[in-house]
């Protein structure tokens, strides 16, 4: 027994120490991505929707199979039914044998104290139309259901991306910070013993120290950013918030290379999830009208009815107990012949929509071209500004060494260094925030090109 609990106790702990080490692995794009899609809330609620339409559509298979039902009823005839009838008994016997004080009218007693009926219908579809194009519909609204899940799924995997690469940037833009911390750290102790000797004023040091205490708190500003990201992320993933959660080290060469490449992303109109949604939509409407024109025509339906009654004074015994069967077989027909123009207004109703579906059709083509082109345009400005501000970003870095080579050498003032130390930063953090923004463009120029979810496959 001691055995089997230290070995229970054993997994246990090795389960916990597991999950703990996997919980501070640090997420991947790929990792968040497919998280993502696996257990983000409004995406579940989506695919439920999917499996909605799908037992939808089956419901109105359903209705065209053979509808079978039995039935059975036992009943105890407590006040049996009366007729009144001309009492033809006494006029049918001979004229001397009438009574003539005998009423006019008799009373007869119909039925027996017990009655029972048991048996099962059947009824067929055998020409419907409008059912028929209720298939139809349903299935039309299966694919609309699956489009819609797949158009917000497209939409998590853009937004999470997004989040993603902004944690990525931000959190280099507080490791930048961090450095110029140290540097300006570093140069604050060497002034501490300057001053110690006479050789610095007070002013100055003052005003070293005032610059880190600014440096500190912007690294703190950026470092909360980054957290508030992260709560982002973990909420469009469907992660606990509670969760200790971290995401992989910018890789720099994937971003330059990424961000930097030429390839022209392709454009396809026929793959654009939207558009798809939008065809499947006008098919919709076209069915619906077809709704409207069946209501028009005749429907044939099969019905089979079998019923076995039974009749009884005693619970199903003695001389009066009686049982027959009973069956019907039969076709009903159903044929419109006028509403009231109701149904001609439905099939006028269902054109107009017609003609704004297309007209909607034109709108997206249009609105789905120009987002592709504007998203180009912006990836281009984006990766311009790229280049200008790496470029900057190395001068300013050439420019602080200068300045405190300069100030060790009596050459230049504090007030060189702590200019150049703040264009520096402001170089490294414009540098971080161009190259977030060439990315978030990139990502644009997918989703509008219908290329989303190459995104899934980046490693």
């Amino acid at each position: 027994m001691n055995t089997k609990v230290k070995t229970i106790c054993l997994t246990a702990c090795l389960l916990l120490v597991t999950t703990f080490l996997f919980a501070q692995a640090p997420y991947s794009l790929r990792t968040c991505l497919e998280y993502a899609v696996e257990n983000n809330r409004n995406q579940k609620k989506m695919r439920y929707d999917v499996e909605k339409a799908s037992y939808a559509r089956k419901e109105v298979l359903g209705a065209l199979l053979p509808q079978i039902n039995a039935s059975a009823n036992l009943n105890d005839n407590l006040k049996k039914a009366k007729f009144i009838m001309p009492n033809f008994l006494n006029s049918m016997l001979p004229p001397q044998a009438q009574d003539p004080k005998a009423p006019k009218y008799m009373t007869v007693e119909m039925g027996t104290t017990y009655s029972a009926n048991a048996g099962f219908s059947l009824n067929q579809q055998v020409v419907n139309f409008s059912l028929f194009n209720a298939l139809a519909i349903a299935q039309t609204a299966e694919k609309l259901a699956a489009l819609g899940a797949e158009s917000n799924e497209e939409e998590l995997i853009a937004q999470s991306a997004e989040v993603f690469y902004a944690i990525q940037s931000t959190e280099y833009a507080a490791e930048q910070m961090e450095k110029s911390i140290e540097l300006v750290g570093r140069m604050l102790k060497t002034m501490e013993v300057n001053y110690a000797n006479g050789l610095v004023r007070k002013t100055d040091l003052d005003r070293l120290k005032v610059n880190l205490v600014n440096l500190t708190t912007q690294k703190s500003a950026i470092e909360n950013a980054a957290s508030v990201q992260k709560n982002l992320l973990k909420l469009q993933m469907g992660l606990d918030v509670n969760l200790p959660f971290e995401v992989e080290a910018v890789d720099w060469s994937f971003f330059e290379e990424k961000a930097s490449s030429e390839t022209v992303v392709p454009f396809s109109l026929q793959g654009q999830t939207p558009y798809c949604l939008l065809r499947e939509q006008m098919h919709l409407i076209e069915l619906q009208k077809k709704s409207a024109i069946y209501e028009n025509l005749p429907t044939l339906s099969l019905m089979l009815n079998y019923q076995y009654n039974g009749m009884s004074d005693q619970l199903f015994r003695g001389e009066s107990n009686y049982w027959y069967p009973t069956s019907v077989l039969g076709l009903s027909l159903r044929v419109p012949i006028f509403s009231g123009f109701s149904r001609r207004s439905k099939i006028h109703q269902a054109r107009m929509e017609e003609l704004k579906a297309r007209e909607d059709a034109v709108q997206l083509e249009q609105s789905l071209n120009m987002a592709y082109m504007n998203a180009q345009m912006k990836l281009q400005d984006a990766r311009h500004t790229l280049t200008l501000q790496r470029d900057n970003r190395g001068l300013a870095e050439e420019v602080f060494r200068t300045a405190e080579n300069n100030f060790v050498l009596g050459l230049s003032s504090l007030s060189d260094v702590l200019n150049a130390s703040q264009s520096l930063v402001q170089a490294q953090l414009s540098y971080a925030n161009a190259l977030n923004e060439c990315m978030k463009s990139l990502i644009e120029l997918k989703k509008a090109g219908g290329n989303i979810r190459e995104l899934m496959n980046v490693k």
